[in-house]
């Protein structure tokens, strides 16, 4: 039987104090509707429209807006669980990358008048200004709850007031994100140096990279150059590398053979390799492994992962909706090095004999906790120059 979670039935959302003048609010209806045919109805914010997408959530209490600029949510409607959103409003420092890549936005309430020194515009205003269409004042809980228990869906947002049943029915026609090559629609274009530094030269190759990665590299005095996703070996090695990261990026690494091919042709050369996120589910299938869906996935910035070499646990920022099949790869010296928690999926791999290593997290955070930064220490080591 389907859900249904309504706002108010008034159009009047609140009365306030500006500058001397009580301010009474009008609203704009809008719903989400998932392909199973449960719907919340709320307040519009930011653009006007309707639009398609997987509808995910995330933990993170802080970083709506590195959340929004994240090119690993390409293609997705976020639901952020912490009630309260937009309250420092929106500054160009934080962002991870030019532009917003989520497709619709989804809070409980929204603050539309930030108090920050850094603020140069309300969340709103961020979203109308790049066409996000955003749903307020539904219960993001109860949303989590059914996507916890049915797992990530289709849905489809829309302001006005739509006929839920027949956008269901949209909803569950829609396409399947996980069949996509969304790689493709958020690398770079061309090759770029990121910054120079007196230290090692690291190479990104580019699925969706956040500027957090980079500026982790810059800060430790490396020279950092981009290079796009479709990028060969040949061309990867012509930057010549001291090492390579492969990037975090959107969808499921099954979509995007092209990036696991350069990666498996990197690995006998033995310039040192590190995967985030996305690169750690391709260096995987570099060595033969599989991967495979998560039910809901893991995003948000307070996921627990023990570091199997110390017994250490970190509490990490994540992003993902795949994770790699434990011992579904060929190679005996390809070991897991860190597991989640909470799920015991592999959160890191690294090889006995080659300078490959991974991880399923974000050492660069953004946002989330740094405690994971010491990796980018590691990988560093690896490089045989001083940073």
């Amino acid at each position: 039987m389907e859900r249904v979670f309504h706002a108010p039935r008034t159009s009047v959302k609140r009365a306030f104090w500006k500058n001397g003048v009580t301010v009474v609010e009008q609203r704009e209806r809008a719903v989400l509707v998932l392909e199973d045919g449960t719907s919340y109805t709320g307040w519009a914010m930011g653009a006007r429209g309707k639009v398609f997408g997987e509808v995910v959530f995330t933990t993170a209490m802080t970083g709506y807006q590195e959340t929004l600029t994240d090119p690993s949510f390409r293609g997705e409607i976020v639901t952020m669980t912490y009630p309260l959103i937009g309250n420092y409003g929106v500054n160009p420092e934080d962002v991870e990358s030019q532009t917003p890549h989520v497709r619709g936005f989804v809070v409980r309430e929204l603050c539309d008048s930030p108090s920050n020194w850094r603020a140069r515009q309300s969340l709103s205003a961020y979203l109308e200004a790049h066409g996000i269409v955003g749903l307020e004042g539904v219960d993001t809980r109860a949303l989590t709850r059914v996507l916890r228990e049915k797992g990530t869906m289709r849905g489809v947002l829309a302001t006005g007031d739509g006929d839920v049943a027949r956008l269901a029915q949209e909803a569950a026609q829609a396409s399947d994100l996980s069949s996509q090559d969304l790689v493709s629609e958020v690398t770079v274009a061309r090759s770029y140096v990121y910054a120079e530094g007196p230290g090692p030269r690291v190479t990104v190759i580019d699925c969706g990279a956040k500027n957090s990665i980079m500026r982790s590299l810059a800060s430790r005095g490396c020279t950092v150059t981009v290079v796009p996703a479709h990028a060969r070996a040949e061309e990867v090695l012509a930057t010549r590398p001291d090492g390579v990261i492969v990037s975090n990026g959107p969808g499921d690494p099954k979509a995007i053979p092209y990036v696991v091919e350069t990666v498996r042709q990197l690995i006998p050369t033995s310039i040192p390799l590190f995967g985030i996120c996305l690169g750690h589910q391709v260096i995987a299938r570099a060595f033969g492994g599989e991967t495979y869906r998560l039910k809901y996935g893991h995003r948000g910035a307070n996921h627990p992962v023990k570091d199997l070499r110390t017994g250490r646990v970190y509490i990490t920022s994540q992003n993902h909706g795949f994770a790699v099949q434990e011992g579904s790869w060929s190679d005996p010296d390809l070991v897991v090095t860190h597991r989640n928690v909470n799920d015991g999926t592999v959160e890191g791999l690294a090889h006995r004999t080659l300078p490959v290593r991974s991880v399923q997290y974000h050492p660069e955070a953004s946002p989330g906790p740094s405690d994971s930064a010491y990796l980018f220490d590691e990988f560093i080591s690896m490089l045989g120059r001083p940073a």
